[in-house]
């Protein structure tokens, strides 16, 4: 009979790999709290986001954990630290000979008191900062209280990256050694300003898995998942144009010359203009949970809260 009974969880822990996560992560961005999903299967909730400011000081975002009706009473909630997406910012915040570094530390530390969990969101670090972003990683860890879940989100990698860029800031291995939780943020694929495509296409999140699983301890692995979609617009309509340009343009449009002194030349025409939009799906969301289900890792990570296909939490429930 313990033999059936077991055979039949295997079963069906391998029918619905998402089954086998230890934790659920879901990102929540203050003002938004009202999308919260009751009776959801989220445990750890991350607070998006205490912004660092021109001084090096924390700002925004919440101050303690949202009150969040239909939450699970034992649901952590977790600080997250961002900067602006600029590599100059981040090699001066990094920098330990200058001020920014130690006050964005003292404000974590005095921030982080009713939090579970402090996460690090640092996504502009460049080659040459690789190593300051560790020593600032291992500091925090070091500062804030020692029953606090330390996590750190970085960016997609894979092993012909690693290749390619081998002194590449986000160093998975030493990153897992000063974490208790590193969130692979496995999306944008394509991303804004780039080409269209898939925001996380399943062969892409494979090499990511993959290597995450080959460089992390897999207790401490939490694999990012997109909710959201993208849109692209094929033809560039902004541009600056030459004098050369803009009568060829003319004769071609078979626009409608208007000219003043005043103002100098203008014209005006219509054309039609291609959108190519990629999103999440039911489907695919669930592909990647079984994807990141076939083997023991930690959890799973929802950017973000709000994004969601229509019965995603109430299917996740299930």
């Amino acid at each position: 009979m313990k033999l059936f009974i077991l055979t039949l969880l295997t079963a069906l822990l391998s029918q619905t790999g998402h089954a086998r996560f230890q934790e659920t992560w879901a990102y929540l961005m203050k003002g938004e709290e009202k999308y919260y999903p009751a009776s959801s299967p989220i445990t750890d909730v991350g607070c998006f986001s205490a912004a660092v400011d021109g001084d090096g000081h924390l700002s925004g975002g919440h101050m303690t954990p949202p009150r969040l009706p239909g939450a699970n009473p034992d649901t952590r909630y977790h600080l997250v630290v961002t900067i602006p997406w600029n590599t100059t910012l981040a090699h001066i915040y990094l920098n330990p000979e200058l001020p920014f570094r130690q006050r964005i530390i003292d404000d974590i530390v005095k921030r982080c008191g009713p939090f579970d969990g402090v996460q690090i969101d640092i996504e502009s670090v460049s080659s040459k900062d690789g190593t300051a972003f560790l020593n600032f990683l291992a500091a925090v860890k070091k500062a804030i209280p020692q029953d606090k879940i330390f996590s750190v989100a970085v960016m997609a990698r894979w092993a012909e990256h690693k290749q390619k860029n081998p002194s590449d800031a986000f160093d998975y291995p030493f990153i897992g050694m000063i974490a208790d939780r590193v969130i692979i943020m496995a999306y944008d694929e394509h991303y804004r300003g780039g080409t269209y495509g898939p925001i996380a296409s399943l062969p892409w999140c494979k090499k990511i898995y993959s290597y995450a699983l080959a460089t992390i301890p897999p207790e401490k692995i939490v694999m990012g998942i997109p909710l959201y979609g993208r849109s692209w617009q094929q033809e560039k309509t902004t541009a600056a144009m030459t004098n050369p340009e803009i009568w060829t343009d003319l004769r071609i449009r078979g626009a409608q010359l208007k000219s003043t002194p005043e103002e100098g030349g203008s014209y005006s025409y219509t054309t039609n203009v291609t959108i190519n939009v990629q999103f999440e799906s039911l489907p695919s969301l669930n592909a990647k949970m079984d994807l990141y289900g076939s083997k023991p890792i930690r959890g799973i990570a929802f950017w973000r809260i709000s994004q969601e296909p229509r019965g995603f939490w109430d299917q996740l429930k299930k």
